[in-house]
């Protein structure tokens, strides 16, 4: 789920072959002026990098944040643990994701991305409202030991998936409704532009309905969406099609070589340089 030289650009005049030959006085024309960044651009990757890596990355390519994965059920990767502390030192922001159940009846296979269906807790038999309480009360106890402020928000991983069934719902409402109801972090969710409209209303009632309830923005989920559609580095993220977007990403699956260390990333770019605050 580019470069520094995104951002920069001049806009120089330079010399017509007619103007040099016949004499006259040079004409400038002049370049397109370079895109104006209205995002923040992060990337995501399955593999913690290593603290080497991330820093050189920080110096020397266009990424100001990136995805940082929760233990959790469909999740296998363990690099992310206990580096929170870490990165942010560095310099880094971070957009904290919580890869909970998925509907493997839905998923097609070149949509498997990130979840891992091998893992003993990564089946279809817990996706019901009971595991998604279950789970809610674990993203919050996971990103509470990695030391993760009040206010944080989690954004839940969906990965695509062809109908939003109704075990999907009740599996992301008891999940969102866990998070809301213990009170430190604030539910927010990963999906693609295929389900994203029919997914975000769910966070949006708990969230109107938790804490807060009847003041300014409460009900107003935070959505981290994915689709290629129209990306590019320098866009912000409602420029998607979803005003709700406080993270677009729109590049899959890329190898990137940045002072000298190559990773194979997805391009985001978010609201902010900190996602998840």
């Amino acid at each position: 789920m580019s470069g520094k030289a995104v951002f920069r650009g001049l806009a120089t005049g330079v010399l017509t072959g007619a103007a040099l030959l016949g004499g006259c006085a040079p004409v400038p024309v002049a370049e397109p002026a370079p895109e104006v960044a209205r995002g923040v651009p992060g990337f995501d990757t399955r593999d913690y990098p290593g603290d080497d890596a991330m820093g050189l990355w920080l110096e020397h390519s266009p990424y100001r944040w990136v995805g940082f994965y929760l233990p959790a059920p469909c999740f296998r990767g363990t690099g992310w643990e206990g580096r929170r502390s870490e990165l942010e030192s560095m310099g880094w922001g971070l957009a904290v994701l919580f890869v909970g159940e998925q509907d493997w009846a839905e998923i097609l296979p070149e949509d498997q991305v990130i979840a891992d269906p091998t893992l003993p807790r990564c089946t279809r038999a817990n996706l019901h409202g009971d595991r998604g309480s279950e789970h809610g009360v674990e993203a919050v106890e996971v990103a509470a030991a990695e030391g993760f402020p009040p206010g944080t928000a989690i954004y839940l991983n969906v990965e695509r998936v062809e109908r939003v069934s109704s075990d999907l719902r009740d599996y992301v409402r008891a999940w969102a409704a866990a998070v809301v109801d213990d009170g430190r972090y604030t539910p927010a969710l990963y999906a693609h532009a295929w389900n994203a409209e029919e997914l975000l209303p769910i966070l949006s009632d708990e969230l109107a309905g938790g804490p807060g309830a009847g003041e300014p923005g409460a009900g107003e989920p935070r959505l981290w969406v994915a689709t290629s559609r129209d990306f590019a580095l320098h866009r912000a993220p409602d420029e998607s099609g979803f005003p709700a977007a406080h993270i677009w990403q729109g590049v899959f699956d890329v190898r990137e070589t940045w002072g000298g260390v190559t990773l194979r990333i997805d391009a985001n770019v978010a609201r902010t340089a900190a996602p998840s605050r």
